[in-house]
């Protein structure tokens, strides 16, 4: 018997598993607040489950009015399959959705997040004192710099998984350096460079110990990496 030929996704990334999590929430939803259900599946954060919207923007982006994606929204809420994060001052904010799906509404484990409640202007700043530590990083954290960490911070983007975004990217970026001739070119110098990997973090199954290998792996290359700087040296051609 010739076996089935295996299935392929025919694309990578924009999808999510969808299976008795959504079985569950189908029969309990009305039609609009089911939508607004899967719209938000398909959209935060893989880790954390959790995005940040203003009202409008999401009302736009579901073309329906604002009051009709405010009672689907407080349907899911009264259903448990959401929950509304609070700002870091504790309030709800009116002009702002930050919207994380329940656990047993959401496939994917969640690790611990202990960032609820930070607010953007936090966020983008310690986006920029983790840029400061890599030896391969050299950025000014540019006004685009901080557009790029701001919309970062209202797709749910956690610092954890960012953090595990900047591992990767710097691990590849010493190998890189480490094989490379001296013309090849040098140093990151745009978060960019990072947020291209935020999604491939998404999909990547390995666990808190995967991520401590990673992160022990980018100090010793970076350290065989500086071991062959000349002293002194500032390399000057860069990759954005």
């Amino acid at each position: 018997m010739i076996p089935a030929p295996r299935l392929r996704l025919k694309r990578s990334s924009g999808w999510f598993a969808a299976g008795q999590e959504v079985a569950t929430a189908l029969p309990m939803l009305s039609d609009a607040a089911f939508k607004l259900y899967v719209f938000l599946c398909l959209n935060v954060d893989r880790h954390s489950a959790r995005m940040v919207w203003e009202p409008m923007e999401l009302a736009n982006l579901l073309q329906r009015d604002r009051q009709s994606v405010n009672d689907a929204l407080e349907e899911l809420c009264r259903c448990k399959v959401c929950i509304r994060h609070p700002d870091a001052d504790g309030r709800i904010a009116l002009d702002r959705l930050s919207v994380e799906i329940c656990d047993r509404f959401w496939p994917y484990e969640k690790p611990p997040v202990e960032e609820y409640g930070i607010d953007q202007n936090s966020y983008v700043q310690q986006v920029r004192q983790m840029l400061v530590r890599p030896a391969c990083v050299r950025l000014n954290f540019s006004a685009a710099d901080e557009r790029l960490a701001a919309i970062l911070y209202r797709r749910g983007v956690t610092l954890v998984h960012l953090q595990r975004a900047i591992w990767l990217g710097c691990a590849r970026k010493y190998v890189a350096l480490l094989n490379g001739s001296e013309h090849a070119p040098m140093l990151v110098t745009s978060l960019n460079y990072f947020s291209a990997l935020v999604e491939e973090v998404a999909d990547t199954s390995g666990g808190e110990d995967y991520w401590k290998y990673t992160q022990n792996k980018v100090t010793q290359l970076e350290r065989m990496w500086l071991g062959q700087t000349p002293a002194g040296g500032d390399p000057s051609q860069k990759t954005k």
